[in-house]
């Protein structure tokens, strides 16, 4: 059942749930040069995101209650509810999934995001507890694959494209793909990744969303199936804690390649970058530094994230291929990676203190400029 704000109910409430609900037809950036001239063109889907949204989602979840604690509008076409929630709850990856909740979302044109966050009694702190954030890098922190563009500095871009293609769709084992790729890489010079820095664009909304994370004092890490030269490079750039990331042998000049080269081999001396091993970065750091996994953020794009997605608190696959979209825990389709700010910001408008909310705002007009 859906109970008011004040019902008894609220007296068992374990945990809360976190609806975020995003209009696909939401602008990419508002400004004052660029409002629309109707006043409210999301208020349709706004009152659908209330109480009739509760009562779809109150069979979903039973025998669990639910207590709508609060329903907002957080931006222009981007909404959020809040339920105090008893146990036995269901599994937010599962709900996700649900027929009903596939068919409300495509009636209004909505992408739902449910985030099951546990509720410390002791503590009255409104955002959504993440101290731990890692972030996949190819089509996720940047917008490129970084193995299409070494192949396309040596022409051999169709070839290699059609592996990633298939290893991100999970056709093909990671490691596998990986090692097919670069076999066809061998020769590249080994100076080639000072020119791909000028090539690779870090994605829209990144730095916003590092640098909130970096100011809320949460841990940022790089995990990628890429190469470390660009992952540390990446690393630099934003600012992050960690970089991980696959190494690869550089051959001296030979007969058939006279200048230093990549071998076409990964290095021994280091692990491969494979599903298991993100997960395992994952995991290690939270427990190197005493962070429950519910405390933990994941973004990422590929089936090889999906491991990693599906331990951590909040598990995103951002922009993800279709296949990694519906296995992931949830999946977000935006054109700023800054969206994901408005999962982890201020829950109840009753309890935000000041400063909190005002943070999100002023990160967010970095991004959108006067």
């Amino acid at each position: 059942m859906v109970t008011s704000k004040h019902d008894s109910s609220t007296n068992g409430a374990e945990s809360r749930l976190i609806v975020t609900f995003f209009a696909k037809s939401r602008p990419s950036n508002v400004s004052s040069q660029n409002v629309p001239s109707d006043p409210d063109p999301f208020r349709s889907q706004s009152l659908a995101c209330g109480p009739s949204f509760s009562s779809l989602l109150s069979p979903r979840v039973a025998p669990a209650s639910l207590n709508l604690s609060s329903s907002r509008t957080l931006a222009p076409g981007i909404f959020q509810s809040v339920y105090s929630v008893t146990a036995p709850f269901p599994n937010p990856a599962k709900l996700r999934h649900h027929a009903s909740i596939a068919a409300f979302e495509a009636l209004h044109g909505l992408e739902i995001v449910f985030d099951l966050v546990p509720l410390d009694v002791s503590s009255a702190e409104p955002l959504r507890p993440v101290r731990l954030a890692v972030f996949d890098m190819d089509s996720t922190l940047i917008d490129q694959e970084v193995i299409d563009e070494l192949a396309r500095s040596i022409g051999i871009t169709s070839a290699v494209a059609s592996i990633t293609a298939r290893a991100m769709n999970g056709e093909i084992e990671f490691e596998q793909s990986l090692r097919e790729r670069l076999a066809l890489l061998k020769g590249v010079t080994a100076d080639v990744w000072e020119d791909l820095k000028h090539v690779v664009t870090i994605a829209k909304g990144a730095k916003e969303l590092i640098r909130y994370l970096k100011e809320r004092g949460v841990i940022t890490v790089v995990v990628s199936g890429g190469f470390a030269p660009m992952a540390n490079w990446l690393k630099e750039q934003l600012g992050l804690d960690f970089a991980y990331a696959n190494h690869l042998i550089v051959s001296p000049s030979a007969e058939s390649f006279p200048y230093p080269h990549l071998s076409g081999d990964l290095s021994p001396d280091h692990p491969i970058v494979v599903p298991e091993y993100k997960r395992h970065v994952l995991e290690t750091l939270a427990n190197e530094h005493s962070i429950p996994l519910s405390e933990t953020l994941v973004v990422g794009d590929g089936s090889n994230d999906l491991l990693m997605l599906g331990v951590a608190g909040l598990g995103v696959a951002w922009r993800a291929k279709e296949r990694v979209q519906k296995g992931a825990p949830q999946r977000l389709n935006g054109t700023t990676l800054s969206d994901l700010i408005y999962l982890l910001g201020d829950h109840a408008e009753e309890h935000k203190p000041q400063g909190h909310s005002r943070k999100v705002q002023l990160v967010m007009q970095r991004e959108m400029g006067p």
